[in-house]
């Protein structure tokens, strides 16, 4: 049996995003922001690590229901990342989002990734209201 190894501890959150937002022909808030990662934040060798694009992808669609209701506290229901090809490090990378969809305390909304000019990522989530009353 080899000796035990320790895996080396991975930066514990995304970078801060700075973003700007818009608004879509519908009047929906639109969000956007540019990210360089260097190599604290490698999974497959060269490219960033899925769980880092999943959570600034979190971060970043989070934001849409505020701007959209001006009402805080919104939490993740749902969120589904379909990587489409590796992420590089040490690139500019322009993560998008809009709103897609407001019923009530429910807001969907859709986000991606790109580097240089290809799609490396896309996601879609679910952002919740917590009930007035706390339930």
């Amino acid at each position: 049996m080899s000796a035990p190894r320790q895996l080396r501890a991975p930066v514990l959150l995304p970078p801060a995003l700075e973003v700007s937002y818009d608004v879509d022909e519908f009047g929906r808030p639109t969000i956007a922001a540019v990210v360089n990662l260097g190599e604290d934040y490698q999974g497959p060798p060269g490219s960033v690590h899925g769980g880092y694009l999943a959570a600034m992808f979190d971060n970043l669609l989070g934001v849409l229901p505020y701007r959209l209701t001006g009402s805080k506290g919104t939490f993740t229901g749902r969120l589904t990342v379909r990587y489409r090809s590796l992420t590089p490090l040490s690139t500019d990378l322009v993560l998008t989002g809009k709103v897609t969809d407001a019923r009530s305390r429910r807001v969907t909304a859709a986000g991606q990734c790109h580097a240089d000019g290809v799609l490396t990522a896309e996601a879609e989530g679910l952002f919740v209201r917590p009930a007035s009353d706390g339930r």
